[in-house]
C-alpha cells in the first residue's frame, strides 16, 4: 500500500507541476514601431494656375540670305495673360512677347500655341483650326522659344 500511495503521489505531484508549467517560455514584450507616414507626391494641379513666367521668342524663315525675321505671325495663346486667350503679331523683328501678367500652367507644364501666317507653314507643327499650326511649348519659368517657318511653294 506505501508503494500505491508513492506511486499516487508522483503522479499528483507530477500532474500539479504539468498544470503549472507555462506552455511556452516568457518573453519580454516587444516594441511596436508604427512607420512614419510619407506624405503622398502633391498631384499636379487640375485646374490651371496663373504663374508668374513669360512666354517670349522670335520667328524667322530660312532665305538664301540667311535666317530672316518674320514680321506679322499671329500667335494665340489660350494660357497666357490675365484671362488667357491671348494672341499677339510679331513685330518687324520677328518677336513676339506672351506673359507680362502670367500663364496659366495646369499638369507638366506644357501648353499649345496656335501659329499663322498666310502662304507659311511651320515643320513638326500639327494642323490647328483654319490653318493655324499647332505646336506645344513646356513652360519652365521665364520662357524663350524661337522656332522657324517655311514659305509654302
Amino acid at each position: 500500500m506505501k508503494q500505491l500511495l508513492i506511486v499516487v503521489s508522483l503522479v499528483i505531484v507530477g500532474l500539479v507541476t504539468a498544470a503549472c508549467e507555462p506552455t511556452s517560455s516568457p518573453t519580454a514584450p516587444s516594441a511596436v514601431t508604427i512607420p512614419t507616414p510619407v506624405p503622398a507626391p502633391s498631384p499636379a494641379p487640375s485646374r490651371p494656375v496663373l504663374t508668374p513666367a513669360r512666354l517670349s521668342g522670335v520667328v524667322s524663315e530660312m532665305t538664301a540670305a540667311g535666317l530672316t525675321p518674320l514680321a506679322g505671325v499671329e500667335i494665340y495663346c489660350d494660357a497666357c495673360g490675365e484671362f488667357g486667350h491671348t494672341q499677339v503679331t510679331t513685330d518687324d523683328s520677328g518677336a513676339y512677347d506672351f506673359g507680362q501678367v502670367g500663364i496659366w500652367l495646369a499638369g507638366g507644364g506644357s501648353i499649345p500655341i496656335l501659329i499663322f501666317k498666310e502662304g507659311y507653314d511651320v515643320p513638326s507643327g500639327s494642323q490647328g483650326p483654319l490653318r493655324w499650326a499647332q505646336r506645344y511649348v513646356t513652360i519652365n519659368g521665364d520662357t524663350r522659344f524661337d522656332f522657324q517657318m517655311v514659305r509654302r511653294g
